[in-house]
């Protein structure tokens, strides 16, 4: 009896570790049955890109072998070409990316994709906790804004002009901020425009935008912030530190919103 006890016991501690085996396999298997279904079809991978990984949003970024690094190794392993991003499901507050290595097998344009798709993204990154350059503005109506005198202010900055259509059409939304914040007057909104004072007042004539409105500031969206995609949202600390850069205005509005919350 003692015998069959001590190769039952074995027994069972050798099922016990198969199924934990098993159990372990099955999570990593999931993550890399997806990686499978998306690396040789770039369109695929790019549908699911878009729809689940944001790389402007607060994510951990885990390694290759699922343990947490910095956003910055993290972007720098996107820019190379040689990784893509999967979420990994989980009950986290916050989202979680691991990095996939492609393989030779995998679609040659993915590869650059990702890699120009990160670069936007590194870029704004690498701003946040910077200060934001010196300035001396005025808007359509005479009034100044400067650097040194907005301090102590949180500024909701955004990039654009008459033609791009995505930035006419968040109009509504930011106008419907700019009410929220109406009785807030440690919030500044200002928009820096590339169009001139004349067509600004025309178009404005027949469409209302609340934000502040600068025009002809081409040399210092574009020489002095680095910008060349329209629209761009900067949130700028009351420090005048840069809080973070977007190119929509959900992505602008929730980095806002957070900063009430601290």
């Amino acid at each position: 009896m003692k015998g069959f006890s001590s190769v039952s016991r074995l027994l069972f501690i050798m099922i016990s570790f198969l199924l934990l085996s098993c159990q372990e396999k099955e999570k990593v298997t999931e993550m890399d049955l997806l990686f499978s279904s998306l690396h040789a079809d770039q369109a695929k991978w790019w549908r699911y890109h878009k729809t689940n990984i944001d790389l402007s949003s607060d994510f951990l970024p885990l390694g290759e072998d699922g343990d947490s690094i910095s956003k910055k190794a993290f972007f720098e392993a996107l820019l190379t070409g040689e990784f893509i991003a999967i979420e990994k499901k989980s009950n986290a507050a916050r989202d979680q990316y691991q990095l996939f290595k492609l393989t030779k097998e995998s679609d040659g344009d993915i590869s650059y994709t990702i890699s120009a798709d990160s670069y936007r993204e590194y870029k704004h990154f690498m701003m946040e906790g910077q200060q934001f350059p010196d300035f001396n503005l005025t808007d359509l109506d005479g009034k100044s804004y400067s650097k040194e005198a907005l301090q102590g202010k949180t500024l909701a900055i955004k990039t654009w002009f008459l033609n791009c259509k995505p930035c006419i059409e968040e109009m509504p939304q930011l106008n419907q901020l700019v009410e929220e914040y109406r009785e807030n007057e440690d919030v500044i909104f200002l928009s820096l425009s590339l169009d001139t004072k004349a067509e600004l007042q025309k178009f404005l004539a027949e469409r209302e935008f609340k934000y502040a409105v600068v025009p002809q500031q081409k040399a210092f969206i574009e020489d002095t912030l680095g910008f060349s995609i329209y629209p761009t949202h900067i949130v700028v600390e009351p420090s005048g530190k840069i809080r973070k850069v977007v190119n929509t205005a959900p992505e602008m509005i929730a980095a806002l919103k957070s900063m009430s919350k601290e």
